[in-house]
């Protein structure tokens, strides 16, 4: 496994907080997918002792909405809950969202288990008291952004070849100015 330190991109905060700063308006809850939209793999198909790393910019962009109060909470379908909250352990991350939502699939590879829908958004929704309207959700599966979106969160479709990044950011924050 690559090293993280190696990994990641310094200069993505900085870019990241340009972009929020010209955002027509920012949101009120950023909510992220784990496997390939914060890091790049399943983490079932990992060991908790194992070093997680993150897609290169996604820790710059969490930075820079952390520096502009911007809560986030994560909202994943896995099932190795457990390996998910080590790896969020080893990144330093634990702290950094407001509701975590680690619902498990069933069997492994679950498409159709605890949908986002159905229980990560409106459990996130019933934690914080944001409303769907001021959301914002990352997820890597065209499924869940499709069902998401028909709750009125902005949603954004990220490539699982490059996760959450400052390009992603200000797409989602493009899309977000002009979200009802």
């Amino acid at each position: 496994m690559r090293s993280r330190d190696a990994q990641e991109s310094p200069a993505s905060a900085d870019q990241a907080a340009a972009v929020l700063k010209q955002a027509p308006r920012k949101p009120g809850l950023v909510v992220f997918d784990l496997d390939y939209t914060l890091w790049p793999y399943w983490c079932e198909m990992m060991s908790p002792k194992d070093d997680p790393y993150l897609f290169p910019e996604a820790r710059g962009v969490m930075q820079a909405l952390e520096n502009e109060n911007i809560p986030m909470a994560i909202a994943s379908r896995t099932p190795t809950p457990k390996t998910a909250v080590a790896f969020l352990q080893k990144l330093g991350l634990t702290n950094k969202f407001v509701s975590t939502q680690l619902i498990p699939a069933h069997g492994g590879f679950d498409m159709s288990g605890a949908p986002k829908d159905k229980y990560h958004l409106p459990n996130i929704m019933k934690e914080t008291g944001i409303p769907y309207s001021e959301m914002i959700f990352f997820d890597d599966e065209s499924p869940n952004i499709q069902k998401v979106s028909r709750l009125g969160v902005c949603s954004i479709l990220v490539a699982t070849s490059t996760g959450v990044s400052v390009k992603e950011l200000k797409r989602a924050l493009d899309q977000f100015g002009t979200h009802k």
